[in-house]
């Protein structure tokens, strides 16, 4: 019966040190851990006395403190990057032409702008390829030819096998305004020191920030007037006068001009018109000079 007793005490010794083992182990690992209540069923004790001798076996008992395992919250918080851009804003002083007899030059501000000498022959139109062109750019090239093929019947007819369509930023106009313009109107081919000859001259220039702005349809349309107007420069009124000049001072200049002839053909984007729509005076007015100066 002792030796049953004894048994007992030292399988309970060993099962209560594996649990300490147990319990220690888990409490390396980096989790939450959710402890189950623990039921302890303790076995009556019986003592049984001999008439004779009574042995009285000493009981030890084991008392384990239970053991908390608290694992502090880990956050983990993403680095924040935020990113300012600048804006600058450049204002240039107002441009004052002055408009001798025999030649003129009008220079627009940072959208768009015109370099002409209208005292100029027509060169030849340049034939090979743009890419030796200072400026080219060349990533929306073939979009600005599909461009050109969808631009309005009366500016294809009229300036067809006289003009060039060029994806780029125009070196001199840059060096004008500070920046790249939507769109440029050469006449001359102006080299960046502006020295004239070059061999874009009677070239139309549609940079990469007109086709990431989502103009490049009305700044083509744009500049494609002032090339317009530059051809027919000499074409008369019935009165015998200019009919480019009767335009600037009806519409307030060279540049209103085109903005309005952009929404005649259909357009929307304005840079320097502030009157808004056509009226159906301005409307006729173009119209009548369409008739005589593109029919010829």
């Amino acid at each position: 019966m002792n030796s049953k007793y004894i048994f007992i005490f030292v399988m309970s010794l060993i099962i209560g040190s594996a649990f300490v083992v147990f319990v220690n182990s888990d409490s390396d690992i980096e989790v939450t851990t959710v402890l189950e209540p623990t039921t302890t069923t303790t076995q009556p004790t019986t003592t049984t006395t001999q008439p004779t001798t009574t042995t009285t076996q000493p009981t030890t008992t084991t008392t384990l403190a239970p053991t908390t395992t608290t694992l502090a919250p880990t956050t983990t918080t993403q680095p924040t990057t935020t990113t300012t851009q600048t804006t600058t804003t450049t204002t240039l002083a107002p441009t004052t032409t002055t408009l001798a007899p025999t030649t003129t030059t009008t220079l627009g501000d940072e959208e768009s702008v015109q370099i002409v000498d209208d005292n100029e022959e027509t060169p030849p139109v340049y034939e090979g390829e743009y890419s030796n062109f200072s400026g080219f750019e060349g990533t929306n090239q073939f979009k600005l030819d599909e461009l050109v093929l969808a631009l309005p019947q009366v500016l294809q007819d009229i300036l067809k096998d006289k003009v060039i369509y060029v994806n780029g930023c125009h070196e001199y106009a840059k060096s004008l305004v500070g920046r790249c313009p939507y769109g440029v109107w050469d006449s001359s081919g102006t080299n960046i020191d502006g020295n004239k000859g070059a061999e874009w001259s009677m070239s139309i220039w549609v940079s990469n920030r007109a086709f990431d702005a989502e103009q490049a349809k009305d700044v083509l349309t744009h500049e494609s007037s002032h090339a317009l107007s530059y051809i027919t420069r000499n074409c008369n009124t019935q009165d015998n006068l200019s009919y480019r000049l009767d335009a600037w001072n009806y519409f307030g200049g060279e540049e209103k001009f085109a903005d309005a002839l952009v929404l005649y053909f259909g357009g929307s984007y304005n840079h320097y018109r502030e009157s808004g729509a056509l009226s159906s005076e301005e409307r006729t007015y173009l119209e009548e000079y369409l008739t005589a100066c593109t029919n010829t």
